[in-house]
């Protein structure tokens, strides 16, 4: 028996978009493709009418924060989150430390256990963040991730020969040292030519070229070391350039991410959203962003990620008497489908192919899980999104996210994340979550 079958839809391929339908049984994908290379169900559970929507595999968000209990208050951690996900069409993320590290296999397992328990989609953990290079690699890996966070800035800062030496022990292991680009002593010394705590002095506080040292410097760091590497959350065109020195030259696998905040804003709008803009890296000029658009369309960014982090509203107001008060970071798992197409596609800066592969193919390669997520390749997890065209005004109460904000409130769209199958079950219907916490699973991908 097939369980879905979806019609008269438009399916995004790595190649174009074809009109056709996808069949879905025990999970899994039968056939996506041309009504005629579908073979019709006899009697399936349900039948969805895509009436022309386009369908994609669900995304793929490789860099969240959403679940600490040390950190966060109640109402936010992995349950509400990955319902905020689910019901922006990603049916999968890789969830990272925030404050509370997670540097041995015991606190990756006790981690995992926490998060399937609340898990309305499947997830992956990252090891962080690492200060200290002599690890338990091994461990760490048979645990279930060989993906390491580390930092070249505060509040986790690593030295140097501790990156060195964990790229060395990560890169013997077959893994992959994430690292947050932001050289300290630049930011320091940036730090100590400001005296006010007006929200537009944050931007100024990490200049960008902490960035392109950082980026710079990690790409050495991984050609030394024959590790991996994976640069989060690029904030300029200019450090999308200097990270692409090193995809070409490197002996090892260099790849770069960035994230919506960045494509969607820049300086000038801190000075109407102030502190729901505070994020690090901090925003950069208006030709950086530009710059980072011709990035993307032009493939010298791999993917794109949300760098999630979850606020409620008057936590971050404070921000407007003092800017240095709020945690940076900026909630984005449960738009980022809509942005990309709406200011993406629907722009003509990026086409069907390159968003599916921007956001679903290349996390679900960069996280180990491709072809099963990702794809709708036969056999494959029928993870799927359905994306219509309406145009609409976004605003903080039309989302499932808790926290009573976005920072795209007011912007015109035009694009809407319809209906969210995950694992061969309808998730969420126009933002509607229909999933239930601890359906999610932990992916284990050791290598």
């Amino acid at each position: 028996m097939t369980d879905i079958h979806i019609k008269d839809a438009q399916v995004v391929t790595a190649s174009g978009i074809q009109h056709g339908e996808i069949a879905i049984s025990d999970g899994t994908i039968d056939a996506a493709g041309p009504a005629s290379s579908v073979p019709t169900p006899s009697d399936p559970d349900t039948v969805i009418d895509a009436d022309g929507m386009v369908a994609l595999p669900g995304a793929i968000d490789v860099h969240t924060h959403m679940h600490d209990d040390e950190l966060f208050p109640d109402g936010i951690d992995f349950a509400s989150q990955t319902a905020s996900a689910v019901a922006g069409g990603v049916t999968t993320v890789i969830e990272l430390p925030t404050q509370t590290p997670v540097t041995t296999p015991e606190a990756m397992q006790e981690k995992a256990a926490a998060c399937s328990a609340l898990a309305h989609v499947d997830f992956g953990l990252v090891a962080g963040n690492v200060q200290d290079p002599d690890i338990d690699v091994a461990g760490i890996v048979d645990a279930g991730t060989a993906d390491f966070k580390t930092f070249t800035a505060d509040p986790y800062l690593a030295s140097d020969a501790s990156i060195a030496r964990l790229m060395r022990r990560v890169g013997d292991a077959g893994g992959t040292v994430r690292v947050h680009c932001e050289t300290q002593g630049l930011l320091d010394d940036a730090r100590s030519a400001i005296d006010g705590d007006e929200p537009e002095v944050y931007m100024d506080s990490r200049p960008l070229e902490a960035e392109l040292d950082a980026i710079s410097r990690a790409g050495y760091f991984a050609e030394y070391a024959d590790c991996p590497l994976h640069v989060v959350h690029i904030s300029s065109g200019s450090g999308a350039r200097e990270g692409d020195r090193f995809k070409s030259r490197a002996n090892v696998p260099v790849t770069l991410e960035t994230c919506p905040q960045y494509l969607a804003f820049s300086k000038g709008d801190v000075a109407e959203h102030g502190p729901f803009l505070k994020v690090n890296p901090s925003l950069k000029s208006d030709a950086e962003r530009e710059r980072l658009w011709d990035a993307v369309q032009d493939g010298t960014i791999d993917l794109i990620g949300t760098d999630h982090f979850p606020t409620y509203r008057e936590t971050r107001d404070v921000g407007w008497d003092d800017i240095w008060e709020p945690y940076a970071g900026l909630p984005g798992v449960e738009t980022m489908v809509e942005f990309l197409v709406s200011e993406g596609v629907h722009e003509d800066r990026i086409s069907w192919p390159r968003l599916r592969e921007l956001v679903c193919a290349a996390p679900a390669q960069n996280a180990g899980i491709y072809p099963k997520k990702g794809s709708l390749q036969v056999g494959t997890d029928a993870d799927v999104m359905l994306v219509r065209t309406e145009e609409y005004e976004v605003t903080a109460d039309g989302l499932t996210f808790v926290g009573g904000w976005t920072p795209y409130e007011g912007q015109q769209w035009s694009a809407r994340v319809d209906t969210v199958v995950a694992g061969g079950e309808v998730v969420a219907k126009d933002h509607e979550v229909q999933s239930t916490a601890g359906r999610g699973q932990f992916l284990d991908r050791p290598l």
